[in-house]
């Protein structure tokens, strides 16, 4: 693989990580298109990520309606190739610009200056951009503006993303708790249907022989063994704890009579 084409695969997945593709429009996006619009006094300005096949408008001041363009170059298919500012002041006649689609058709593009939105990581996933169908000049300190601009897209980017995976993470969590919260409910039933049959079955002794050094005065309910063959009763609590905790012990019954059954078949 060259590194060209290395280099737009790790830019594509950026603009994949971000999922901003084809969501609802954002209230911060159009904020931004609107300032731009405004401080360089032209009718469109937009905020743009750039697919592997088309120009999505994130935000499109100026522009109602319209949510995509195809990626022919010469405005931001080529601006996110640029690390800093692209400024086409005559687009009739710039050989970069003069036979795109937006130049000859019905819009008559003829200004165009674009700030690539850039990746903490370093991956320009779009860009804010100004149209005007006016040639014109553009300063220092608009295209400096225009940078800005862009720098807060990214920042709102990462916040957004950060706060996708909050959600997310928060949500796992909560799957996780709810599965514990199942098995622990589970495994108590469990113990008191096994607890039922070893009362019948057998005698246990008046206080729980799982409660360590400190001792556990609860009353002993559960019997439990391990693969080992030693067993133990215990109270609910510390039975729950040790099934939980111990995956070689099991619950018990006067059934699991191990080698002593096997000899007396």
């Amino acid at each position: 693989m060259s590194t060209s084409v290395a280099g737009v695969d790790a830019r594509l997945a950026a603009v994949y990580r971000y999922e901003i593709l084809d969501t609802p429009r954002d209230g911060t996006f159009e904020g931004f298109a609107r300032i731009a619009a405004r401080q360089f006094r032209v009718p469109i300005a937009t905020v743009t990520i750039v697919d592997a096949d088309r120009v999505w408008f994130a935000a499109a001041e100026g522009l109602p309606g319209v949510t995509q363009i195809g990626t022919e170059p010469g405005l931001c298919a080529s601006a996110v190739l640029r690390a800093g500012p692209y400024v086409v002041n005559d687009a009739l006649v710039d050989p970069r610009t003069m036979e795109h689609p937006l130049v000859r058709g019905e819009l008559g593009l003829r200004f165009y200056a674009a700030a690539p939105i850039t990746t903490r990581d370093g991956h320009r996933l779009g860009t804010v951009n100004v149209i005007d169908s006016a040639a014109r000049d553009v300063s220092d300190d608009e295209t400096a503006l225009l940078t800005e601009l862009a720098g807060l897209v990214a920042q709102h980017l990462e916040l957004r993303l950060a706060t996708l995976l909050a959600v997310r993470a928060e949500q796992e969590l909560r799957r996780d708790a709810d599965a514990r919260a199942a098995a622990s409910a589970e495994l108590v039933q469990r113990m008191r249907t096994a607890g039922a049959v070893q009362r019948v079955a057998g005698t246990p002794p008046d206080t729980c022989q799982l409660g360590g050094p400190a001792g556990c005065t609860a009353p002993a309910e559960l019997k439990v063994a391990d693969t080992w063959g030693d067993h133990a009763w215990g109270c609910q609590r510390h039975v729950e704890e040790i099934l939980t905790h111990a995956s070689s012990v099991f619950l018990a019954s006067q059934e699991l009579n191990g080698l002593a059954g096997y000899r007396g078949r």
